[in-house]
């Protein structure tokens, strides 16, 4: 008699079991069969049939049968591919990145924006929730924590990939619903980027070609200033996209840092792939930097492409070792001019800025110029990102010789 009491001790109350529930005495669960979209055999199981049942001793808490039932049944009935509701949000992301990957090539900089949605992403519950569970108030924790850490653009760079893969998934019949399709920030807390004063542009530069320690970055410098070249473009300009006789200058590809070697890739956008009339101080700067061009050992620096094409005949080279330059070598340029701008001129230091705030500051000088001819100059797609994200307004004084100028002309 103890030893039938014994048997019994962890034997379940008998229930009723609805069709295709079992109970499995080996595990002491609940069971439930079932086909999934694709004819295949699939089980789930739990401890506890109904919610209200009482978890085995020492067992983990989870979700009853009749729950998971009731989930199965829900993405059944909306013909839902239950094994791609499963997967993490990483994983439908990644999913989703290699098949966008194998559709059409992307920039080397796209791509590094993509892993930092994938690295930011595996930080947060969010990430490796399945997304088959995930409901808009887990991503609006999710953007509410974001927001502690990033600024507006960079966390609605994000959410537009997220975005995306989620639309991947509904397409797929992975889930019903996009859950982050109401999900957005405001870019507004993101430091604007400003172009540099005309008069404080001239003066810098003024400074460049006369300080004896900044003398060899003038002509870069004014190149950059006066034409709207990206800073990887203009260190991917061999010297026959220079027509000098024309006064053009090819922009069709530019020089990256890629895992620590100096790689030529294509611009970064089709529309990127462009030419650009030089000034006269343009052609004279050019002029300067192939006059005191010159070679270490007569030896020309070679750079490959990912196809392993050579490329020859960089115009800007580094100033000691005379090998090919990246953006990063613009970048340390330009810092130590404006440092030593600023310890020449203490009561009236500039802000520091980057190489592509010159390219602002160019946009925002020849807005006079026809919109469809600046937009060709800077290589946009859309006279919209010309005009909404480079163009700063000039200043008031400039304003009123400009109504004023105009005003005359029209009156003859």
């Amino acid at each position: 008699m103890a030893n039938k009491s014994r048997i019994n001790k962890h034997k379940p109350t008998r229930k009723t079991l609805r069709p295709n529930e079992f109970y499995n005495p080996k595990t002491k669960r609940y069971e439930y069969r079932y086909k999934d979209g694709l004819g295949k055999e699939r089980v789930i199981s739990s401890y506890r049939l109904e919610v209200t049942d009482q978890l085995p001793k020492g067992k983990r808490s989870g979700k009853s049968l009749r729950e998971k039932e009731a989930e199965i049944e829900a993405l059944l009935q909306d013909n839902l591919d239950i094994e791609g509701s499963r997967l993490t949000l990483l994983e439908l992301v990644e999913k989703y990145l290699d098949q966008l990957y194998s559709k059409k090539a992307l920039s080397h900089n796209t791509k590094v924006g993509y892993n930092v949605t994938v690295n930011t992403l595996k930080q947060y519950k969010l990430g490796h929730m399945e997304i088959g569970k995930i409901r808009p108030e887990h991503c609006e924790n999710w953007l509410a924590d974001m927001k502690k850490k990033y600024r507006g653009s960079s966390i609605q760079t994000q959410i537009s990939l997220i975005k995306r893969a989620f639309e991947y998934a509904v397409d797929y019949d992975y889930i019903a619903k996009n859950p982050f399709r109401r999900i957005t920030t405001d870019r507004s807390d993101s430091k604007p980027r400003k172009a540099v004063p005309i008069q404080t542009m001239n003066k810098f530069l003024e400074f460049c070609s006369a300080d004896a320690h900044s003398r060899h970055c003038y002509d870069m410098l004014y190149i950059l200033f006066w034409t709207g070249l990206r800073a990887s473009e203009l260190c991917g300009l061999t010297m026959d996209d220079l027509d000098m006789e024309q006064r053009v200058i090819r922009v069709n590809k530019q020089l990256m840092l890629i895992n620590h070697k100096h790689v030529v890739s294509a611009p970064k956008t089709h529309n990127g792939v462009r030419y650009i009339p030089m000034t006269e101080g343009v052609y004279n700067a050019f002029v300067s930097v192939l006059k005191n061009r010159y070679l270490k050992g007569d030896i020309e620096p070679v750079c490959y492409d990912e196809l392993g094409k050579a490329y020859e005949g960089f115009v800007f080279l580094s100033t000691r070792s005379r090998k090919t330059i990246v953006r990063s070598h613009v970048e340390e340029y330009l810092a130590n001019c404006i440092k030593r701008y600023n310890l020449a001129y203490p009561n009236d230091p500039i802000e520091k800025f980057e190489p592509h705030i010159c390219r602002h500051t160019f946009a925002t000088n020849m807005q006079g110029l026809p919109l469809k001819t600046l937009q060709a100059i800077l290589g946009h797609g859309n006279v919209r990102t010309t005009m909404d994200n480079y163009v700063d307004v000039r200043p008031t004084e400039m304003q009123i010789d400009e109504v004023n100028n105009l005003a005359k002309a029209l009156q003859g």
